[in-house]
Parts: structure tokens; sequence; C-alpha cells
């Protein structure tokens, strides 16, 4: 838990960095909340996310939130995602539908009993620790001058132990998860204000 604490807090004054206001700057830093619901490809269950966010502009956003995970019925861990809008948005006017390119990052620490080849039958207790990283595109859709409908797909790398179990280890014949690849999927509403 130390490292997710070092994460949040380097997350923390990275975003005061780059929301950071010059000195007779016009543009207004506002604040969000949102909430989505997302997939990703290492092996878990879909899960729920909830942000606060700073919007420096209309350009750029980041947000440092928290992961619920359903299979557990509990906060399993945080998440930093930024945003940067792929079209030039000029004097305040918010175009309907804005496309941005986003990364996201998930650090996750969940206990669970173990999947076994049998999936009827489960294991001992088990930690699953990942570090997921992920780049993709989004669509931002204005449903009122402060509320938006995002969707986002992405791909990425999960660094750690995941719920998608690799082959038995031909000596021990326990299952265990490995590094790789894999995409995530969400959708969700947010509130500026």
């Amino acid at each position: 838990m130390k490292t997710a604490l070092s994460i949040s807090v380097l997350m923390i004054l990275w975003a005061s960095v780059i929301c950071a206001q010059h000195p007779g700057s016009q543009k207004k830093t506002r604040y969000g909340i949102e909430v989505n619901q997302f997939l990703t490809g290492s092996g878990f269950s879909s899960g729920t996310e909830a942000y606060f966010s700073i919007v420096p502009d209309q350009m750029k956003q980041i947000s440092i939130g928290i992961f619920y995970c359903p299979e557990v019925k509990k906060i399993s861990g945080l998440i930093v995602h930024h945003e940067r809008s792929l079209i030039r948005i000029n004097r305040g006017h918010v175009p309907a539908i804005v496309p941005y390119a986003f990364y996201n990052l998930i650090y996750r620490k969940t206990s669970m009993r173990e999947l076994l080849m049998n999936k009827e039958i489960k294991g001992d207790m088990v930690t699953y620790t990942s570090m997921e990283h992920h780049l993709g595109i989004g669509l931002r859709f204005k449903v009122s001058p402060s509320v938006y409908f995002k969707s986002e797909a992405g791909y990425g790398v999960y660094l750690g132990s995941i719920k998608k179990p690799s082959a038995p280890d031909p000596l021990t014949g326990e299952i265990s998860g490995t590094n790789g690849f894999g995409a995530i999927a969400r959708i969700g509403l947010s509130y500026t204000f």
C-alpha cells in the first residue's frame, strides 16, 4: 500500500504542475467528478471507477480516482487518467462531440480465491497485484453545458500478477499470472463545475 500512496502523491504533484495557471491567464481551471464502467484484457471482471478531475482548459484533463472490484466487493485500486483533445477548442466554444487521446494507469491489489484449471474448484487465497498502462482514443458527447457522456477504447501493457492464468509451471504445477498486453474499453458520465 506504500507504493500506492507514493504513486498517488506523485500524481497529485504532477497534476498541480500540469494545471498551474500563468499570471494574467484568462482561462479558468474547472473541476469535475466522473464515474465509469470499464473492462480490461487482464482477466478481471468489469469494474467501476470514480474520479476527481482537474480541467485547466478545454484541451486537457487529469483525473485521479479509485477502482471498485465487484468480485471482491471492495475498493481494490487506484487510477490515474489523462486526456488531451484532438481538436482545437477556441474561446470556450465546446462542440457537441470532442475526440481525445488518453493515457490510463490502473494499480490493482486484490485478494481472492485462485481459479484453477478446473473452474469448479477454487484454490487458496492469493493476492493479485498489477499495474496496467493503456493508451487510446475516446469521444466526449456533450449532454448539457456541464455533463458529458464518454466512450473510450485503447490498448496497453499490464505488469505483475494478473487474473489471466498462464500454463502451469512444469515443476510445481502452479498457475500464475504473467505480464502481457490487453485492451481497455470504458463508458461513463462526467460532470464539470
